[in-house]
């Protein structure tokens, strides 16, 4: 008897256990699958939301890409470019159909990327009355559906989106967001919670949300970055040149409708080239920026600036009377541009050159009416800078003729086709030839171009450091073949300096051509000291290490001659062929040449005359103590074979009749 009970109680007490751990088994059961259907629904929540926010935003962007959503939906038919943008609008992106109901139930306008999808008669009965009444009260209504045709996303939502004009609704524009790639995500997270939660209740919530939450949010945003960078410049945030296009088209199909005038505005940064060089592209970019920013605070909200590359900016500027609003916003903007920029560890001023074109006056396309406010603005840059200029008819032939001369430097400069004519330089003392300075010249046979009209472009343009270079080498190659050890003059251009390693360029010529340094002279004028002049005197410096001359080229023309003189220790100073030419009948002129030639002889300076054509001048500034000479009267420029020979011949120039007469 005694042995029954404790087996029954035995028992009793077994299956009690069974029960409590069959119920802590169920109750773990059971909050699993209770919190793996909350982590469903939260998740379906989310995608919810996440396709609801896609399509809002879709819509938004439609609506601000064109004003005629709202005519479509009263009945009237879309122009070109809105039919060509409601196509476009769903073949990228993850809204691939649409369709526009009116406040009539209407379908006014529909769109979709994939064939095949199944669609309900009306609005009502897709979203239901009290859906509709929501959508119409101004709420957005939206749905996940799970398809089974095979063409179709399998998992995808459904929005309904009011649109609203003066805070009411006009129209429901019906979305359908592809929801495939966040439906992966949203897979993998249930089952990454479900393990969680079957180990922890506590935890099977709030990790996986945050999780998916996160990656969600870090797929919107970097789907807004890259249509951000699709549309705007990486350096300066401001629109580029795929989104100047849209917005250019856009107003002038807007100009066109309202018969209003358009103006297009082509800026560009003042010397940038020189500030890069001279301060690092860091700078460059910084400065970059702050002239965007600059141009933005000027204009109004409904125009448009944009980088077209470089150091180049557009301002497309609408619904004002043209040339007047031009005119005042290019006011604006000189002043603005020209105000110091604060850079990291300097303050530069650089102000901006502007040209302006104006349609239907200038162009009436946008091609057009770029080249007509570029051909504005060369012109304004050849005023001088800091300038404004409107477009006028012949502008663009000059602007072609810069251009074909840029193009015909470039191609001189590849097939070595520039040429080097030789100037004999003779002593006043002994009336012999010293040398003989090299001069650049037009390829022959092309169409005669001068040297001031195409050194100056090619300096422009950033060639004159490769043609300087192969001057120099041409040069002292065909000096080092004389029988004779002459000198050979080269002039350098201020870009030489601020671009690239003129020492290494001279010591290259030398070291190639085999001509000794000391017979070099290398000629430079006051530009070189426009900016940075402590750099400049270092490279002099190292030049005069060499062994080179150095000459001051047109002294007297600028006016801090004298500052340079007394900073650097020149070998030889070259006096300007303008005071030359008018010393015979200008006492004044006279004078200034006899003082430069007794300041040159105080400091221990060779001076020399350039530009002498007449047997007076020259009999002048022999009077006056000139050492050397060099013009028309003493040799015009030559070949270097028609140089060689008259070294041959031991030429004795005209100077040598005047320096007997001394004797």
């Amino acid at each position: 008897m005694a042995r029954g009970s404790v087996r029954n109680n035995f028992l009793r007490s077994l299956r009690t256990d069974r029960a409590k751990l069959a119920a802590l088994a169920f109750s773990i059961v059971l909050l699993a699958v209770l919190g793996a259907e909350f982590n469903r629904a939260i998740f379906e929540r989310l995608l919810r939301a996440d396709a609801e926010s896609t399509a809002q935003a879709w819509a938004r962007t439609l609506l601000d890409s064109t004003d005629e959503i709202p005519a479509l939906i009263a009945g009237k038919s879309p122009t070109e470019r809105t039919s060509r943008l409601l196509k476009e609008a769903v073949e990228v992106g993850p809204v691939y159909r649409y369709r526009l109901w009116s406040l009539q139930d209407e379908q006014v306008s529909h769109s979709e990327r994939v064939p095949g999808l199944s669609t309900p008669k009306s609005m009502i009965e897709q979203c239901g009355t009290q859906g509709a009444i929501a959508v119409l009260s101004g709420s957005t209504c939206t749905t996940l559906v799970v398809s089974h045709l095979p063409r179709n996303p399998r998992h995808f939502a459904v929005s309904f989106v009011p649109i609203v004009q003066n805070r009411t609704v006009v129209g429901v524009l019906e979305t359908y967001v592809d929801l495939e790639e966040h439906f992966d995500l949203y897979e993998k997270a249930f089952l990454l919670s479900w393990i969680v939660t079957a180990i922890t209740v506590i935890f099977a919530g709030g990790i996986p949300f945050y999780l998916v939450r996160l990656k969600m949010k870090a797929h919107r945003i970097a789907a807004e970055e890259a249509l951000f960078l699709a549309e705007h410049d990486n350096l300066t945030g401001i629109a580029n040149r795929r989104r100047l296009n849209e917005d250019a088209s856009a107003a002038l199909a807007w100009s066109r409708r309202s018969q209003s005038q358009v103006a297009v505005l082509l800026l560009d940064l003042d010397h940038f080239k020189e500030i890069n060089d001279n301060y690092g592209h860091a700078a460059g970019d910084d400065l970059l920026r702050k002239f965007a920013r600059r141009i933005a605070s000027v204009i109004r909200e409904e125009d448009t600036v944009a980088r077209l590359g470089g150091d180049e900016f557009v301002v497309i500027q609408v619904g004002v009377a043209q040339p007047m609003g031009a005119k005042a916003l290019t006011d604006r903007l000189l002043v603005a541009l020209a105000e110091p920029y604060d850079l990291p560890g300097i303050q530069i001023r650089c102000g901006s050159s502007i040209g302006v074109a104006i349609t239907p006056e200038d162009a009436s396309d946008w091609d057009g009416l770029l080249s007509c406010a570029d051909a504005a603005l060369y012109k304004a840059k050849a005023a001088g800078r800091k300038a404004v200029c409107f477009f006028q008819p012949g502008m663009d032939a000059s602007l072609r003729d810069r251009r074909r001369m840029e193009s015909d430097i470039n191609r001189a400069l590849e097939t070595r086709a520039f040429r080097i004519a030789y100037q004999p330089i003779s002593s006043f003392h002994e009336g012999t030839l010293l040398g003989f300075e090299a001069l650049l010249r037009w390829p022959e046979a092309w169409p005669v171009r001068c040297p001031a009209e195409f050194i100056p472009i090619a300096e422009e343009c950033g060639l004159m450091p490769a043609i300087g270079a192969w001057v120099l080498e041409r040069a002292c190659t065909t000096a080092a073949a004389w029988k004779e050890p002459l000198k050979i003059a080269v002039n350098l251009s201020p870009v030489q300096f601020r671009q690239g390693d003129i020492v290494a360029t001279v010591e290259d010529a030398l070291r190639v051509s085999g001509l000794p340094a000391e017979r070099l002279e290398l000629e430079i004028t006051e530009n070189l000291w426009i900016e940075n002049t402590d750099a400049v005197l270092e490279q002099l410096a190292r030049l005069k290490q060499i062994g080179v001359s150095i000459t001051l080229d047109d002294f007297g023309m600028g006016d801090s001659s004298l500052k340079y003189l007394w900073k650097f220790p020149f070998d030889r100073v070259k006096i300007d062929r303008s005071f030359v030419s008018e010393m015979e009948g200008d006492p004044k002129a006279a004078a200034i040449v006899n003082t430069i030639v007794a300041l040159g002889s105080t400091l221990h300076l060779t001076i020399a005359a350039e530009g002498v054509e007449t047997l007076a001048q020259a009999q002048l500034l022999h009077d006056s103590g000139c050492d050397q000479a060099q013009g028309f009267l003493l040799g015009r420029p030559l070949t270097a074979a028609s140089a060689n020979a008259l070294i041959r011949a031991g030429h004795s120039s005209i100077l040598a009749e005047l320096s007997s007469e001394e004797q």
